[in-house]
């Protein structure tokens, strides 16, 4: 095993000059064990290949930077159900023990692909916008790399000590693979740019995430299925992170997809859309989660988000899906808007919420979302809700709840 300069492979590392072919050539070249090195520089890069049995290693001085032309990217020939044709900075597809590490940074260029002048999706006529609802509205979007960052049918995949920056789409993606280890990175996404989760684990399997940072525009972690509703997303242990999202902080569930055995603990959240989502739909379930010690400040950001600044949301209304054996205790929810239990017939059931605190507080979205309720996508419109101004948890199509 041994330590291998990227510079061996004739790279500019200018910030300027495209490296790809350079980087791809060095990470096919190593021997299985060794460490690629990237110091003293800028490697501006496209689409990479990774492969099995390696280190990427970025020294605190080097930064490796996506390019901010779509023409420098390719299809890795991954169909994603929601993205279409997966399009990356580095991908992985079938690999194993491969390593990111080193203090350096993953520049990503989200912005090159936004339109800051398009606010999408709307529910509000943007004339009744002032300044400040315009610098939270979700912004439209060019052609963009769709899974910056992805490994599918992968094992054995650590982050460690590194930071990820700037987003077009999904950061981390790991489909359908297992083993995954996200320790002491972080993220820091533009506010405005939809679709750029931190960490997004579908259809995979014992996961850890913990000692991080996640500023995200949506979600800053969330477990599905979406690209094999046929597996389910378990395993999973997320603490002693700090977060903040323009959607959830945390999300567990979506659709059909199938999510069980969750651990969180000892989180704090920056004012976010929502704190905590947890969803079913049609043939979908979350089962067996415990959270706690979370401590979250909630509030409605305008324009196109999910979420209406709650605490929580545990949520299989409109559905045959199912939500069960759910514990939150001694959490702090410092939340715009009510938390939230919703199902149909009983469908959401054993929950229990204990030693938690809920605060109301004020905010400062567009009256339009005034009184509102949102249980997106279960319910594709908001809601009329009275009891918005004044209950701190509503509860209904639940059995088997405590709360104490």
């Amino acid at each position: 095993m041994s330590i291998v300069n990227v510079k061996n492979f004739a790279t500019y590392a200018d910030g300027v000059h495209l490296d790809t072919k350079a980087i791809q050539e060095a990470i096919n070249s190593i021997s299985d064990g060794d460490t690629l090195l990237f110091e003293n520089g800028i490697f501006v890069t496209g689409t990479l290949a990774l492969r099995s049995n390696i280190t990427i290693r970025i020294m605190p001085d080097a930064e490796i930077c996506a390019s901010r032309n779509i023409k420098d990217y390719r299809d890795c020939g991954f169909y994603h159900n929601e993205m279409k044709e997966t399009v990356s900075l580095f991908y992985a597809l079938g690999c194993e023990n491969i390593t990111f590490e080193g203090g350096g940074k993953i520049q990503l260029n989200g912005d090159a692909f936004a339109k800051f002048d398009v606010f999408l999706p709307s529910e509000v006529d943007p004339a009744t916008f002032t300044l400040e609802h315009e610098e939270q509205t979700v912004v439209g979007m060019k052609k963009r790399p769709t899974q910056p960052i992805f490994f599918n049918d992968c094992k054995n995949i650590t982050f460690r000590n590194i930071r990820i920056m700037n987003s077009p789409c999904w950061t981390l993606v790991f489909s359908n693979s297992e083993n995954i280890m996200i320790d002491s990175i972080y993220v820091d996404n533009h506010p405005r740019i939809p679709n750029n989760d931190g960490v997004h684990c579908t259809a995979s399997k014992n996961i850890t995430v913990k000692d991080s940072i996640f500023l995200c525009g949506d979600d800053c972690f969330a477990a599905t299925c979406i690209t094999n509703p046929d597996r389910v997303c378990e395993n999973i242990t997320i603490s002693n992170c700090l977060m903040s999202s323009r959607s959830a902080a945390i999300r567990f569930g979506h659709l059909s997809g199938k999510v069980r055995n969750i651990t969180v603990d000892n989180i704090k959240i920056l004012p976010s859309n929502r704190a905590i989502a947890i969803f079913a739909a049609d043939d979908g379930y979350v089962k067996n989660v415990e959270i706690s010690n979370v401590v979250a400040h909630t509030s409605t950001k305008s324009g196109g988000w999910w979420g209406k600044g709650e605490g929580f949301v545990i949520c299989a209304a409109n559905s045959t899906g199912e939500i069960s054996d759910i514990t939150i205790k001694d959490c702090k929810f410092t939340e715009e808007n009510p938390s939230v239990i919703a199902g149909k017939d009983g469908n959401v059931h054993d929950v229990t919420v204990c030693g938690c605190r809920f605060k109301k507080a004020g905010g400062n979205a567009n009256p339009y979302y005034d009184g509102k309720m949102d249980l997106q996508p279960n319910i594709p419109k908001l809601i009329e809700a009275p009891y918005a101004k004044s209950e701190k948890l509503y509860v209904d199509g639940v059995k088997n709840i405590t709360v104490r």
